[in-house]
């Protein structure tokens, strides 16, 4: 677990199996990360050591921003025991791709890739989130740069924990990003992750529970997906993510086809039995078609005749495979 619940332990767990990843340095004193990031400049990466609900990440494209995450996290203690410690790396340049694999001891199964989009708005703006939508598949990441990550980091990242004496079972979740200088890696997860899940497993077309039980009982499992269709999923959130959250909204009935999935996450029941938004990302809507552009289509005729009113959603899931 604590290659999740720590990305000092994780950058440790790289630098060891030489791992690509961006240059780090990690703090647990506010004035030493200060002067390290005023020496370094931006653009610069600022990561609260641990688990922060996917919002202890701040990309800062200027000094100041940099500064003010870094108060967030020492002086406001914004993320808790999170920000116990800092990891400041270096800003990557390239596109975002997350690439699941099941994993038992050193073999291990990759699952289709996908992109999710991290940033609240519309076109990448406003502040990052836990993600606000995924699709699959990213033609713009080659397949090649996705076999170079297999063996350049899945593989030895699996096998580096195996000769550790911590061998993983479990599902291996890699944040990655496509740079000039070949993938690298930006987080691990030890688990599935959201909103790429959402998207990646309506894509399966063997038994997930055969193959899990397989791979728990020590066998091989078998997991086929289909490779011709595009999966597209949109986060709806309460209005004020992920900083403000206004929870209370009402959660209308979602009616979709069979190749439609509608994931409730965080809802209540009101007193009347109705659904409310109950936290900051409320909901996400996902459908399958044969291309990206006809399953982005396909997601915004169902979600945009709602009208939601306390809650907002982005309008461009899946725009950087359309250019």
């Amino acid at each position: 677990s604590q290659i999740e619940g720590s990305k000092d332990f994780a950058k440790q767990l790289m630098d060891r199996h030489n791992i690509p990843t961006a240059q780090y340095k990690t703090f647990s004193d506010l004035e030493l990360a200060q002067d390290y990031v005023h020496e370094h400049g931006a653009p610069i990466v600022i990561k609260a050591d641990g688990l922060a609900a996917g919002k202890g990440v701040t990309v800062a494209m200027d000094e100041l921003t940099a500064q003010r995450a870094l108060e967030d996290i020492f002086i406001d203690h914004r993320f808790g025991s999170a920000g116990a410690k800092v990891v400041i790396e270096d800003f990557l340049d390239g596109q975002e791709f997350s690439l699941m694999s099941f994993v038992n001891g050193t073999d291990f199964w990759p699952m289709p890739i996908s992109q999710d989009h991290k940033r609240a708005h519309d076109g990448d703006e406003g502040p990052n989130t836990g993600g606000m939508g995924a699709y699959s598949p990213v033609p713009q990441i080659p397949q090649s740069v996705v076999d170079e990550a297999i063996e350049t980091i899945v593989r030895p990242t699996v096998e580096g924990m195996a000769e550790e004496g911590t061998p993983f079972t479990g599902i291996l979740y890699a944040g990655l990003i496509a740079t000039a200088d070949g993938p690298k890696v930006i987080e691990f997860n030890a688990r599935f992750g959201d909103p790429e899940t959402e998207v990646v497993l309506p894509k399966l077309t063997s038994d997930l529970g055969a193959g899990i039980s397989a791979i728990l009982d020590g066998e091989t499992p078998e997991f086929t997906w289909n490779e011709s269709n595009a999966t597209l999923g949109v986060v709806i959130a309460s209005n004020g993510y992920p900083e403000n959250v206004i929870k209370g909204a009402h959660v209308p009935e979602i009616d979709v086809d069979e190749d439609s999935h509608v994931y409730y996450a965080g809802v209540a029941s009101d007193e009347h039995g109705n659904l409310v938004a109950n936290s900051g990302r409320v909901l996400l809507v996902e459908t399958s078609a044969p291309d990206i552009k006809s399953a982005q289509d396909k997601v915004y005729a169902i979600i945009d005749k709602f009208g939601l009113r306390g809650m907002f959603y982005r309008h461009d899931i899946g725009f950087k495979a359309l250019k």
